[in-house]
């Protein structure tokens, strides 16, 4: 902890602070142990192995309040340039007017009742059950999304899903260069202000700025107006931020995503026409040990992002086919509810039998079509372009829809072929255990295959009803509801190089990979878009290099490398 030698004044005066001792010794952090580099390689084990019983308590000591603010407010100084941390404010009460209101907290619960009152959480006497807790949740979106229903704003039918074309990067080559001082937190040089400054001398660098916070609105609203005002087409944006993808990772702080969040959304500006660089990482956390260092890899990581500013791609715009229908499979109480429940938000719906049991009595309503005496022999397709094999009574009848819920009695149909001489494959769907390994964490209600749920996922203790509500939200989530947006990561294939070979098939954990024939006869990969989570499996496997990233290909990494050798020899 730190000694209570602080200013009095950083303390607000009309605040009650606890008095911080000033004889409080000072004590070493536990040093976290990790595991050795060669028990690192061929594996993603956790490299720090945590703290023992005895370590762990040792650093549990150290603490002047453990799991609360100490209050000694030395967090002041060290976010000065923002003044983000106020701790003379007060609480303030906040009127916001909403449709409904679901309460997924007891204790919070009003004494008013009413079907726009909505709660996600069990009887007293129901046991913690996380799943359980995940589908009362679903449940009272789904209330939530009948209550709330668009009759007249919904899709149906079959449609194409979209990404528009991207308007980012025009002809003319005017770039901005934006460094982040990261609020000082490392420390910041006079020679890095002086570089950005002569940046301007570059016929094509058009505006070149230095920021105390590019993740605070003040900062990001400084690069939008400077996009604006100057007509900037190309950015470089030095910062923590290491892509501009629409994509999540391991490695993304609350920082991080703020920026991407605040300088994508709404604001015009294409994520295409931005180069990101982590100056954070790369260059700043070396300015208190080695500050010459720091400020020639400052100069080289600027210019290397500049020159990649100049060589930007659009972003590929994918289109695909999507059915706006849902298939529900069985007539179960779970299956019914979600039929139901889909039907009332306004979404068609298609009703089969199982595989055993033909369809009979299926509930009411305008948004459901039942097809009668049938029985499903198996599903194949992808998310948005699903095809229901059904047997009926004028013969075997093939339905399009754009995602399937499956009834009880009706998983163990075979549902995926992607290709004729490939085998049929089964829905998987597995709950985690306690000490079972190698189990694959998955949603309740969902499976292996993106757009098929279950309406009665197994050893969940819950009403069938909330099951099948529940099974019927996340199907109407599924649904495109405008121009998908471009995420830039999924996985494009070179059908010159692909030789069919279908090792990405088995790589794909989301079935976003098929097969499909050529022109020529010959077979190649395709990816989907929709179903894409830009793993990088399938580009690992492929033994022509066919598979390959749209953002940082080959090519890329190739330029990349001779970049950096180039530089390293020069120096």
């Amino acid at each position: 902890p730190l000694r209570a030698d602080r200013p009095a004044t950083m303390r607000a005066a009309e605040r009650d602070f606890d008095p911080i001792p000033a004889d409080l010794p000072l004590r070493a952090r536990a040093i976290m142990p990790e595991l050795l580099l060669l028990q690192r390689r061929g594996n993603f084990s956790e490299v720090a192995t945590g703290f023992d019983e005895q370590q762990a308590a040792a650093e549990s000591q150290r603490c002047l309040q453990c799991g609360s603010c100490a209050e000694c407010l030395a967090c002041l100084p060290a976010c000065a340039s923002n003044q983000a941390i106020r701790p003379d404010d007060h609480a303030r009460t906040f009127l916001e007017n909403a449709g409904v209101l679901i309460i997924a907290d007891p204790e919070l619960a009003p004494r008013i009742n009413g079907e726009d009152v909505i709660r996600a959480y069990g009887p007293p006497t129901a046991k913690t059950d996380v799943h359980a807790m995940m589908l009362r949740g679903y449940s009272a979106a789904a209330k939530a999304m009948v209550l709330l229903q668009r009759n007249g704003m919904r899709l149906k039918g079959q449609g194409v899903a979209f990404v528009p074309p991207d308007p980012g990067l025009g002809k003319e080559i005017r770039i901005g260069v934006f460094a982040c001082r990261c609020n000082d937190s490392f420390g910041w040089s006079p020679a890095m202000d002086a570089f950005m400054q002569n940046l301007g001398g570059h016929c094509d660098i058009v505006h070149a700025e230095v920021l105390p916070s590019a993740c605070v609105a003040e900062g990001i609203q400084r690069i939008v107006d400077s996009v604006r005002d100057k007509g900037l087409t190309r950015l470089v944006v030095a910062s923590c931020v290491c892509c501009p993808l629409n994509f999540v990772c391991s490695a993304c702080t609350d920082q991080r995503s703020r920026l991407k969040r605040g300088l994508f959304n709404g604001t015009g500006i294409s994520r295409s026409m931005v180069q990101t660089c982590n100056l954070r990482g790369e260059v700043l956390r070396l300015i208190e040990k080695d500050t010459p260092n720091a400020e020639r890899m400052f100069k080289g990581i600027i210019e290397r992002s500049v020159g990649r500013a100049r060589k930007l791609l659009p972003f590929p715009a994918p289109a695909r086919s999507y059915n706006f229908t849902t298939a529900v499979i069985g007539q179960t109480e779970a299956a019914s509810s979600a039929a139901l429940t889909l039907a009332q938000a306004g979404f068609e719906v298609l009703i089969f039998g199982s595989a055993s049991q033909p369809l009979g009595e299926t509930p009411v309503h305008a948004g459901i079509f039942a097809v009668d005496g049938s029985t499903v022999e198996a599903i194949s397709g992808t998310l948005g372009n699903f095809r229901v094999h059904a047997r009926c009574a004028d013969g075997a009848r093939v339905f399009s829809v754009g995602a399937v819920i499956l009834g009880e009695k009706s998983r163990s149909i075979a549902i995926y072929r992607q290709h004729e001489d490939l085998p049929e494959l089964k829905v998987q769907s597995q709950m985690q255990k306690a000490e079972v390994t190698g189990v694959p964490y998955m949603y309740p209600c969902t499976t292996s295959i993106s757009g098929l749920f279950l309406a009665d996922p197994p050893g969940i203790q819950i009403s069938k009803r909330t099951k099948g509500e529940a099974a019927a939200m996340l199907a109407a989530a599924t649904m495109p509801r405008g121009p998908r947006q471009s995420r830039g990561f999924s996985v494009v294939v070179d059908e010159g190089l692909c030789r069919g070979c279908g090792r990405c098939l088995n790589a794909c954990l989301y079935q976003a990979v098929s097969l499909k024939k050529r022109a020529d006869g010959g077979i190649t990969a395709v990816v989907d878009d929709g179903l894409c989570k830009g793993c990088g499996n399938c580009i690992s496997v492929c033994p022509s290099n066919a598979a390959d990233s749209p953002f940082r290909d080959q090519i890329y990494l190739e330029q990349t490398l001779e970049e950096l050798l180039v530089a390293g020899s020069g120096s």
